[in-house]
C-alpha cells in the first residue's frame, strides 16, 4: 500500500511516523513550505528559540503526546509552570488565576460565596455529573444558571484561555465539549507543561522516526496543485512530478482542504465544513538581552483580550544565559468585522495596548530588546471548536479520503487534537492494510 500524506505540520508528521512502522506500506509526505511543523514551526535567531504560539501542553500526563512518547519510543522532557505565578489583570486589580485550590482561595475575582459555587461546579465536572454537558453551549448553560456576572466572566476566561478563543465565542463552545475537556484537565497532575526546547524538539523527532524508514521519503518545497481519480488510484500533481497512490491523508487546515479540492468531484461532500471559522491571533515576542522583571510567569488582562507569558521563565533552553523570552498574545476579531484601513488601524491599536501591557509588567523591556517579532495575524487555530462550526470527521461518508488536523475530530483542543486525529487515522489505515493482507493470503 501506497500512502501520500499532504502537510508536513504536527498532524501530518504523527501519521507519518506511525504509519511507517508498518512494513508492508510505503509513503510521501508532501509539505509545501521549506520546513517542517506547520503553525509548530520554529526558528532560532541571535541565541533565541522562537516558536509561533506557545509549546504549552494541558494535561500532559493524561495527553495523546504521553501516549505517543511510549508508542513511538520519543523521549523529551518537560517543565510544569509555577501556579503561584499565573495571574489575572482586572481592571487595576491583580489577583491569582484560579488554577487550583489554593489559587481559588487566594483571587479576589470571586467572593467567597461565588468561590464555594465554583469548587462545587469543579466537584461536579470532576464526577462527571455537571449539567454542562447537557446544554447546547456553554452561553446556554451560563444563561440558566444563575450565577453571578463574575462566574460567568471566569468560565469565559478559563474557556478562552484553554481552547485559545476569544471570550465571545468561549459562549459558543459546546456543553458536552468543555465538560469532556474539563473533566480531563482538572483530574490531571501536570496541568500545564512546557516541552522543553520547543516544538522542534517532538517535530524533529517525528521525522527522524519517519526517515528511518528506508519505504518512506520526505517531500519538502513540494506542495500538492491537484488530485484525481485514476486507474484504482489516486493521481497526485506537484510541480515536481505525478505521482499514484492508494491513499491519501489530508493533514492541512480545513480552509486548505476545500480549496484543493474544488472543481473535483469530491467538492460538495466538504460544503458543510467550507465555512468554518479560525483563531487569529496577534504574536508579539520579545527576545531579552537580561531578565528586566519575573513577577508572574503569566498575566493575562481580562479586559483587553490579551495575556504575555514569560516562557523562559518555565523553558530555560529558549535564551541564551541571562536572557528572557516573552510572548504576547492577543486574540483578533474575525476580519469580516473590519476590512482594508479600519482592519489595519485596528491591529494597530491592538498593537499598542500590547506594548502598553509590557509596559505595565516588565518595564525597561524596550530599553534590552535583542530580538523581536511580531506575526499580527497568525492561525493558531484551522477550526474554532465553536457551535457554529464543524469539526471535519476522520472520514466523510462518500469520500475516499481521511482528514486530520486540530481543524478534524479527536481527543482535546489545540495540538493534542492534531496530534490524536492523526494517531487514529493511522490506525485505521493500518488496520485496513492487515484486511487487505488476510483477503490476499
Amino acid at each position: 500500500m501506497k500512502v501520500a500524506i499532504i502537510g508536513g505540520g504536527l498532524a501530518g508528521l504523527t501519521a507519518a511516523a506511525y504509519l511507517s512502522e508498518q512494513t508492508s506500506m510505503k509513503g510521501v509526505l508532501f509539505e509545501r513550505s521549506p520546513q517542517l511543523g506547520g503553525r509548530a514551526f520554529t526558528y532560532e535567531k541571535a541565541g533565541f528559540t522562537l516558536n509561533y504560539g506557545a509549546h504549552a501542553i494541558y494535561a500532559l500526563d493524561r495527553h495523546t503526546l504521553s501516549v505517543m512518547e511510549r508508542e513511538l519510543d520519543l523521549a523529551f522532557g518537560s517543565k510544569q509552570v509555577d501556579r503561584r505565578k499565573v495571574m489575572y489583570e482586572k481592571g487595576e486589580q491583580l489577583t491569582p488565576a484560579p488554577l487550583d485550590f489554593v489559587n481559588l482561595m487566594k483571587t479576589d475575582i470571586l467572593t467567597m460565596m461565588q468561590k464555594v459555587r465554583f469548587v462545587g461546579e469543579i466537584t461536579a465536572i470532576i464526577a462527571n455529573i455537571h449539567q454542562l454537558k447537557n446544554y447546547a453551549t456553554l452561553g446556554d448553560y451560563l444563561a440558566e444558571s444563575g450565577a453571578d456576572e463574575d462566574v460567568k466572566e471566569l468560565w469565559e476566561h478559563l474557556v478562552c484561555s484553554n481552547f485559545f478563543i476569544t471570550p465571545e465565542d468561549a459562549r459558543r463552545v459546546p456543553g458536552t465539549v468543555i465538560s469532556t475537556y474539563y473533566h480531563n484537565l482538572f483530574l490531571s497532575n501536570r496541568p500545564v507543561n512546557y516541552v522543553l526546547g520547543s516544538w522542534a524538539v517532538i517535530t524533529n523527532q517525528l521525522r527522524s522516526k519517519t526517515e528511518q524508514s528506508s519505504r518512506w521519503s520526505i517531500a519538502l518545497q513540494e506542495g500538492v496543485d491537484g488530485i484525481r481519480y485514476e486507474q484504482g488510484k489516486y493521481v497526485l500533481k506537484t510541480k515536481a512530478r505525478e505521482e499514484m497512490f492508494d491513499r491519501i491523508i489530508f493533514a492541512m487546515p480545513v480552509q486548505q482542504v476545500v480549496k484543493l479540492l474544488r472543481g473535483t468531484p469530491w467538492e460538495p461532500f466538504l460544503e458543510p465544513y467550507e465555512h468554518n471559522t479560525a483563531t487569529e491571533v496577534m504574536v508579539y515576542d520579545v527576545g531579552l538581552s537580561e531578565v528586566v522583571a519575573r513577577p508572574f510567569s503569566y498575566i493575562s488582562d481580562m479586559n483587553s483580550k490579551m495575556f504575555i507569558s514569560d516562557v523562559s521563565a518555565t523553558d530555560y533552553t529558549l535564551v541564551p544565559e541571562g536572557g528572557q523570552l516573552l510572548q504576547g498574545i492577543a486574540y483578533l476579531n474575525d476580519e469580516s468585522d473590519a476590512e482594508g484601513g479600519d482592519r489595519k488601524a485596528y491591529l494597530e491599536e491592538r498593537t499598542a495596548k500590547m506594548e502598553a501591557l509590557f509596559d505595565r509588567h516588565y518595564p525597561g523591556w524596550r530599553d534590552c530588546v535583542a530580538v523581536k517579532r511580531v506575526s499580527k495575524k497568525a492561525m493558531v487555530q484551522s477550526v474554532k471548536n465553536v457551535a457554529s462550526n464543524r469539526l471535519l470527521p476522520n472520514r466523510i461518508e462518500s469520500m475516499p479520503f481521511y482528514f486530520c488536523g486540530d481543524g478534524c475530530e479527536g481527543k482535546g483542543e489545540l495540538a493534542e487534537r492534531a496530534f490524536s486525529s492523526a494517531r487514529a487515522v493511522a490506525e485505521q489505515i493500518a488496520a485496513e492494510l492487515l484486511q487487505l493482507q488476510k483477503v490476499h493470503k
